[in-house]
C-alpha cells in the first residue's frame, strides 16, 4: 500500500524529498563567495528547490536607471544542480515595458552536486 503524500515540512527529514539546506548549504556558500568577488553590492540571494531534488541558486544585483535612461542592469550569478555549472548573466531590463534582454552569458567554472539520488533516477 503506498503512503499518502505528505507536505515537505510534514515529511520525517529522512524521505524528505527535496533537498535539505544541510546538503546544498556548502554549494549556496560558494556561489555566494563567487558573487561577492564577482558583483557590486548589494545583493541577494534567491534559492529555488524542487521534489525531484534538483535545486537552483541565483545571487543578483540590480543597477537602477540613470536620470537619462529607462534601461536598468542586473547582473546574476547562477549554480543548477542538473547542470552542475556556475554561470553569469548580464541582463538589460526596459523599465518602461519590462521588457529584459540577456546581453551576456558566461561560464564560471562547475560544483559537484552534492545530492547524489534524484527522484526519477
Amino acid at each position: 500500500m503506498s503512503q499518502p503524500h505528505l507536505s515537505p515540512e510534514q515529511q520525517p527529514s529522512d524521505q524528505r524529498q527535496i533537498p535539505s539546506i544541510e546538503t546544498i548549504g556548502p554549494v549556496v556558500d560558494e556561489v555566494i563567495d563567487i558573487a561577492r568577488r564577482e558583483l557590486d553590492a548589494p545583493r541577494s540571494v534567491e534559492i529555488e528547490t524542487w521534489e525531484d531534488r534538483e535545486f537552483l541558486v541565483r545571487i543578483i544585483h540590480w543597477s537602477a536607471p540613470g536620470v537619462n535612461t529607462r534601461y536598468g542592469y542586473e547582473t546574476a550569478i547562477q549554480y543548477h544542480s542538473d547542470r552542475e555549472t556556475v554561470e553569469a548573466f548580464l541582463i538589460e531590463e526596459d523599465t518602461h515595458t519590462d521588457e529584459a534582454e540577456r546581453l551576456l552569458k558566461m561560464e564560471l567554472g562547475t560544483i559537484p552536486d552534492p545530492v547524489r539520488e534524484k527522484i526519477g533516477e
